[in-house]
């Protein structure tokens, strides 16, 4: 609010001083000032900014989440494949011994 304080007086100074009668003109300041503070959240930059930190905190708290899960669907593949491992091991074991009492000449 205080920028367009500061605008008007840079612009118009103290020559409302002089005048002794009501105008209904308006001043060519004041339009565009109206018109660009409607939003104020659009005209305050810090609050442009605040805006636009708490939507890159929710994209960042996003992607987080879905680090944290892939590294869980990655654990759980790695003990899957432990797993296979320690089975494929046990099967070779029980195939060799199911064939060492048929060997071949």
């Amino acid at each position: 609010m205080n920028k367009v304080l500061e605008d008007y007086q840079s612009q118009v100074g103290e020559s409302w001083r002089g005048i002794k009668i009501d105008s209904e003109d308006a001043l060519p300041i004041l339009e565009p000032a109206i018109q660009a503070y409607q939003d104020p959240a659009a005209a305050d930059k810090l609050s442009k900014i605040q805006r636009d930190l708490d939507e890159t905190k929710i994209i960042l708290h996003k992607t987080i989440e879905s680090v944290l899960e892939r590294g869980e669907k990655l654990d759980q593949l790695v003990d899957k494949s432990a797993d296979l491992s320690m089975a494929s091991q046990l099967f070779y074991k029980q195939a060799r011994k199911a064939n060492s009492c048929c060997s071949f000449m």
